[in-house]
């Protein structure tokens, strides 16, 4: 393989991980910024069953 290939095949891997750390963090970021009020009220409702919708 040439140089440019390996940039290729490098820039193809890099990228997308780039992207994939920087989208982690800053979901790992918005979720510490809430309050603790609002995670516990949105746990609760994921815990309580909810009724089936009709048609």
């Amino acid at each position: 393989m040439t140089l440019t290939e390996y940039f290729l095949v490098a820039l193809v891997i890099i990228v997308p991980l780039i992207i994939a750390t920087a989208v982690t963090i800053w979901t790992l970021e918005q979720a510490r910024m809430r309050s603790k009020k609002n995670r516990r009220e949105a746990t609760a409702k994921r815990q309580t069953p909810q009724p089936p919708e009709t048609a």
